[in-house]
């Protein structure tokens, strides 16, 4: 018995409440936007804006600590943070010089890096 609630001291949150669970409806939502076939590239507002809502979307996705990326036999996990951290970098985001075709593959490389993490948040119900 020598948990903190029964020690009398606060749990290992600082007393914050728990975390709300992420919207996953909300980010398959915008992932089916990113990643749906499209006859021809979508208007460049249209890009920015899902590239933008889903750097939000994998940002909050990695700001979950129960992935055990930490862990032994979770390379895999590190990994994806490796690649992930490596995309949200600067240097390779797109902006305003960077062409149509560009920016959408970006866009959808963010994509399936935000399903990656998706996938993994639901299957290690962190979402519960």
């Amino acid at each position: 018995m020598t948990r903190p609630e029964v020690l009398g001291a606060e749990p290992d949150n600082d007393g914050a409440p728990p975390p709300e669970p992420l919207d996953v409806e909300a980010i398959t939502t915008a992932l089916d936007h990113a990643l749906s076939p499209r006859q021809a590239l979508p208007p460049r507002n249209v890009i920015n804006a899902g590239t933008d809502e889903l750097i939000g979307r994998l940002r909050s996705l990695m700001a979950v600590d129960d992935y055990g990326h930490d862990e032994p036999g979770r390379g895999a996990v590190r990994v994806l943070f490796r690649v992930a951290y490596r995309n949200l970098d600067l240097a390779v985001r797109s902006d305003d010089t960077t062409s149509d075709d560009d920016a959408y593959t970006y866009w959808r490389t963010i994509a399936s890096l935000t399903a990656a993490f998706r996938d993994l948040y639901v299957s290690e119900g962190a979402s519960e």
